[in-house]
């Protein structure tokens, strides 16, 4: 009777053409996995690339905005000291014409007046755009309303404006003395529209 045959299972000898072989399909296989890591941190490193780009240009975008808003600052200004409203009788009353309002506006959560937050309140309260400042090459619009921080329009007084005081600026040679004349503070409230509707506001006070 016969005895059943037995096998053995050899490994490959090193530098037989088997164990060259097999040697290959490692090193192909860790390549592959190292080429697709590099392939993601790549996709990866460029989308984080075009993000920085992104918010970089939306920062840019939105600094400009407000530099452009500095000219509505200026404009205001101008116009309370050596413009149509530089007289404090004048200042008593409503001046549409100049973006005036005599006494204090409702705002908005964030302080901004509600009649600078969309055109239909601006134009409901009967002011214009004629004071508007529009640059054709760069798309932007800015809008300014002024209005003294009063309850009612009339005669400035403590008891129904908020008003402004002069700080001493030291030294005894020629001191400012303290006069009858009760400055009211005003607000100026800037509204800038860019391009694609982008808008971004400013806000000042100031007493004169």
């Amino acid at each position: 009777m016969k005895s059943a045959s037995t096998y053995s299972r050899r490994r490959p000898q090193p530098g037989s053409a088997i164990y060259r072989n097999g040697q290959r399909g490692i090193i192909l296989i860790v390549t592959m996995f190292a080429l697709i890591i590099l392939m993601i941190s790549g996709i990866a490193l460029v989308r984080s690339f075009d993000s920085s780009l992104v918010l970089a240009g939306n920062m840019a975008f939105k600094r400009d905005l407000v530099n452009q808003g500095e000219r509505g600052m200026a404009a205001a200004i101008a116009s309370i000291k050596s413009g149509t409203l530089v007289s404090e009788t004048t200042r008593q009353s409503d001046l549409l014409s100049s973006n005036y309002l005599s006494s204090l506006q409702t705002t908005d959560a964030h302080g901004i007046p509600t009649i600078l937050l969309n055109d239909s309140t601006w134009k409901t309260a009967g002011l214009g755009t004629s004071d508007d400042i529009t640059d054709a090459t760069s798309q932007v619009t800015i809008r300014y309303v002024i209005d003294r921080l009063c309850l009612a329009s009339g005669a400035a007084s403590t008891a129904n404006c908020i008003v402004g005081s002069y700080g001493d600026k030291g030294g005894t040679a020629n001191t400012k003395r303290a006069t009858g004349i009760t400055p009211p503070v005003y607000r100026i409230s800037v509204r800038v529209t860019g391009p694609r509707n982008t808008q971004t506001y400013l806000q000042t006070t100031f007493s004169i």
